[in-house]
Protein backbone atom coordinates (compact mmCIF):
# COMPACT_ATOMS: atom_id res chain seq x y z
CA UNK A 1 0.00 0.00 0.00
CA UNK A 2 2.91 2.31 0.66
CA UNK A 3 3.97 2.03 -2.97
CA UNK A 4 0.64 3.29 -4.31
CA UNK A 5 0.60 6.22 -1.87
CA UNK A 6 3.99 7.32 -3.14
CA UNK A 7 2.71 7.01 -6.71
CA UNK A 8 -0.32 9.14 -5.85
CA UNK A 9 1.80 11.90 -4.34
CA UNK A 10 4.22 11.71 -7.28
CA UNK A 11 1.30 12.02 -9.70
CA UNK A 12 -0.17 14.94 -7.77
CA UNK A 13 3.11 16.86 -8.02
CA UNK A 14 3.31 16.20 -11.76
CA UNK A 15 -0.31 17.31 -12.26
CA UNK A 16 0.24 20.43 -10.18
CA UNK A 17 3.27 21.44 -12.24
CA UNK A 18 1.36 20.76 -15.47
CA UNK A 19 -1.41 23.04 -14.22
CA UNK A 20 1.08 25.76 -13.35
CA UNK A 21 2.93 25.58 -16.68
CA UNK A 22 -0.11 25.46 -18.98
CA UNK A 23 -1.33 28.87 -20.15
CA UNK A 24 -5.00 27.76 -20.20
CA UNK A 25 -7.11 25.75 -17.78
CA UNK A 26 -7.09 22.14 -18.98
CA UNK A 27 -9.75 20.84 -16.57
CA UNK A 28 -8.90 17.23 -15.60
CA UNK A 29 -6.37 16.49 -18.38
CA UNK A 30 -3.16 17.14 -16.35
CA UNK A 31 -4.41 14.95 -13.50
CA UNK A 32 -5.44 12.22 -15.95
CA UNK A 33 -2.05 12.11 -17.67
CA UNK A 34 -0.13 12.40 -14.41
CA UNK A 35 -2.11 9.54 -12.82
CA UNK A 36 -1.42 7.25 -15.77
CA UNK A 37 2.27 8.18 -15.76
CA UNK A 38 2.57 7.68 -12.00
CA UNK A 39 0.92 4.25 -12.18
CA UNK A 40 3.13 3.24 -15.10
CA UNK A 41 6.38 4.49 -13.61
CA UNK A 42 5.63 2.88 -10.24
CA UNK A 43 4.68 -0.43 -11.92
CA UNK A 44 1.53 -0.85 -9.86
CA UNK A 45 -0.09 -4.16 -10.77
CA UNK A 46 -3.33 -4.54 -8.83
CA UNK A 47 -6.43 -2.57 -9.65
CA UNK A 48 -6.79 -1.46 -6.03
CA UNK A 49 -3.34 0.15 -6.01
CA UNK A 50 -4.00 1.84 -9.35
CA UNK A 51 -7.27 3.32 -8.19
CA UNK A 52 -5.75 4.54 -4.92
CA UNK A 53 -2.90 6.24 -6.78
CA UNK A 54 -5.27 7.74 -9.33
CA UNK A 55 -7.72 9.17 -6.80
CA UNK A 56 -4.87 10.50 -4.66
CA UNK A 57 -3.44 12.23 -7.71
CA UNK A 58 -6.75 13.90 -8.46
CA UNK A 59 -7.62 14.92 -4.90
CA UNK A 60 -4.21 16.31 -4.02
CA UNK A 61 -3.57 18.13 -7.30
CA UNK A 62 -7.05 19.70 -7.32
CA UNK A 63 -6.73 20.63 -3.66
CA UNK A 64 -3.33 22.26 -4.08
CA UNK A 65 -4.37 24.12 -7.23
CA UNK A 66 -7.64 25.40 -5.73
CA UNK A 67 -5.90 26.46 -2.52
CA UNK A 68 -3.33 28.38 -4.55
CA UNK A 69 -6.07 30.16 -6.53
CA UNK A 70 -7.95 31.07 -3.34
CA UNK A 71 -4.73 32.32 -1.69
CA UNK A 72 -3.98 34.46 -4.75
CA UNK A 73 -7.38 36.15 -4.51
CA UNK A 74 -6.91 36.66 -0.77
CA UNK A 75 -3.41 38.16 -1.04
CA UNK A 76 -4.33 40.53 -3.86
CA UNK A 77 -7.53 41.59 -2.09
CA UNK A 78 -9.71 40.94 -5.14
CA UNK A 79 -13.30 39.93 -4.54
CA UNK A 80 -14.16 36.41 -5.61
CA UNK A 81 -17.55 35.90 -7.17
CA UNK A 82 -18.87 32.44 -7.86
CA UNK A 83 -21.64 31.88 -10.32
CA UNK A 84 -23.18 28.44 -10.04
CA UNK A 85 -23.79 26.85 -13.42
CA UNK A 86 -23.98 23.33 -14.80
CA UNK A 87 -20.19 23.19 -15.32
CA UNK A 88 -19.47 23.71 -11.63
CA UNK A 89 -22.01 21.08 -10.69
CA UNK A 90 -20.78 18.42 -13.14
CA UNK A 91 -17.04 19.08 -12.83
CA UNK A 92 -16.49 16.96 -9.67
CA UNK A 93 -18.46 14.11 -11.21
CA UNK A 94 -16.44 14.23 -14.42
CA UNK A 95 -13.23 14.43 -12.40
CA UNK A 96 -14.11 11.36 -10.32
CA UNK A 97 -15.16 9.40 -13.39
CA UNK A 98 -11.95 10.29 -15.23
CA UNK A 99 -9.91 9.27 -12.16
CA UNK A 100 -11.58 5.87 -12.32
CA UNK A 101 -10.74 5.60 -16.03
CA UNK A 102 -7.14 6.72 -15.40
CA UNK A 103 -6.71 3.97 -12.79
CA UNK A 104 -8.00 1.32 -15.18
CA UNK A 105 -5.92 2.61 -18.12
CA UNK A 106 -2.74 2.83 -16.04
CA UNK A 107 -3.10 -0.74 -14.79
CA UNK A 108 -3.97 -1.95 -18.29
CA UNK A 109 -0.80 -0.35 -19.70
CA UNK A 110 1.39 -1.85 -16.96
CA UNK A 111 -0.06 -5.31 -17.57
CA UNK A 112 0.33 -5.05 -21.36
CA UNK A 113 4.01 -4.11 -21.21
CA UNK A 114 6.09 -7.24 -21.18
CA UNK A 115 8.70 -7.46 -18.45
CA UNK A 116 12.29 -7.09 -19.49
CA UNK A 117 14.17 -10.28 -20.13
CA UNK A 118 16.32 -11.22 -17.24
CA UNK A 119 19.96 -11.98 -17.83
CA UNK A 120 20.99 -15.53 -17.07
CA UNK A 121 22.55 -15.95 -13.66
CA UNK A 122 26.28 -16.69 -13.79
CA UNK A 123 27.36 -20.07 -12.54
CA UNK A 124 29.17 -20.12 -9.20
CA UNK A 125 32.90 -20.74 -9.42
CA UNK A 126 33.90 -24.38 -9.15
CA UNK A 127 35.02 -25.69 -5.79
CA UNK A 128 38.74 -26.27 -5.39
CA UNK A 129 39.84 -29.91 -5.29
CA UNK A 130 40.34 -31.40 -1.86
Amino acid sequence: MDHCIRAGIYGALIAFFLNIVSPVYLYFLPSFLAAIFAIYSSRLVTLREGLVASFMTYVFSDGITNALVAATFYVTGEPYTLTIDIGIVLSPLASAFSALIAGYVGIWIVRRIKPARELPQPLPPPLPPV
